[in-house]
């Protein structure tokens, strides 16, 4: 039986603002097992940097995890005071961000960076065995000339380096899950390939278990292992990335992976969904994506459709296939 690393149950979160509260995150649950990668995919909005903000307790003042829970490794991160869960984040649980600038203070030298965490996370004191470790993550992550990155400061190096830079301190200190939040959003195509090749590396040769927050169905093909569709932050669809892209059930799901382009396809104009999100501070009584589909029904104006499984590990909420009709 594979370990299961990581477990949200019935995670719903909201954001109050002046206007009123808005639904972030409205009953979301998926799990990663060791060594596996799970892609949260949707558009802007949908409510997937919220749960990774979530799972690191990295939320906004102003937002409020209503229920449900996030459990790592067995336990209940939740429910840990803040000195317990102190131990854990950026122990057990690293993160990548969308800007590689974020993860570094400019007055340090990324070998500084590095030595800190390794020093205040796992406790090591010897200079020369952090150096050590330091430079194996460097080099694990992909860069060359670790020595002359290991003294260099954030501004001397490229935003992709940086970037390697990054992953190099999440996964110096051997964490049970790397979170990647949009990582190569900020990079440029060839860049953004490199850095998925050598997260998707990571992955194999360490057993590494990622969450990667996209809204790139192609990121979800070529790193992803499962795939959770999220829209307006509700669930859509769950199951493995193949299944998803090969036989997507969800109409929205259809709908973004015709709206991919495609290289030689002879189209003057491009599909698109049309219609935008809700205003989450009042969601759709029945079906959140019910305003925008074009098979919705009266039932899914007034009745919420329940993720139920299509076949074992594929989950879709869509009154289509809750009503027995399969087809």
């Amino acid at each position: 039986m594979k370990h299961k690393v990581l477990e949200v149950n019935d995670l719903t979160i909201i954001y109050r603002t002046l206007e009123g509260n808005v639904h972030a995150v409205d009953d979301v649950s998926f799990s990663i097992e060791k060594g596996e990668s799970l892609c949260l995919v949707g558009e802007s909005g949908s409510g997937k940097s919220t749960i990774a903000l979530a799972i690191m307790r990295a939320l906004p003042p102003n937002a409020k995890i209503l229920r449900g829970e996030i459990i790592l490794n067995g336990k209940d991160l939740l429910r840990m005071d803040e000195k317990e869960f102190s131990k854990i984040r950026g122990k057990e649980l690293s993160i990548i961000f969308q800007d590689p600038a974020a993860s570094f203070n400019p007055l340090f030298t990324v070998g500084e960076t590095i030595s800190d965490v390794l020093k205040y996370k796992l406790g090591i004191n010897d200079k020369k065995k952090i150096k050590e470790i330091a430079l194996r993550a460097l080099k694990e992550a992909g860069l060359p000339d670790v020595e002359r990155v290991y003294n260099s400061y954030p501004h001397e190096l490229s935003g992709g380096m940086l970037q390697r830079a990054s992953i190099a301190i999440a996964i110096s200190v051997n964490p049970s899950l790397l979170i990647a939040d949009e990582p190569t959003t900020m990079l440029d195509v060839t860049l953004q390939a490199q850095i998925l090749e050598t997260l998707k590396d990571l992955k194999d040769r360490l057993g590494l278990s990622i969450l990667f927050v996209t809204h790139n169905l192609g990121v979800a093909a070529f790193i992803c292992d499962k795939t959770l569709i999220v829209y307006a932050g509700r669930a859509l669809e769950y199951g493995s990335t193949e299944e998803i892209l090969k036989r997507p059930l969800h109409p929205y799901t259809r709908k973004l992976l015709k709206s991919v382009p495609r290289i030689g396809a002879k189209r003057e104009k491009l599909p698109f969904i049309p219609g935008s999100l809700p205003d989450l501070r009042n969601p759709p009584r029945g079906c959140i994506f019910a305003p925008r589909c074009e098979e919705a029904r009266e039932i899914c104006f007034k009745v919420r459709p329940k993720m139920l499984e299509y076949h074992p590990g594929h989950y879709v909420a869509c009154h289509k296939y809750s009503e027995g009709n399969w087809g």
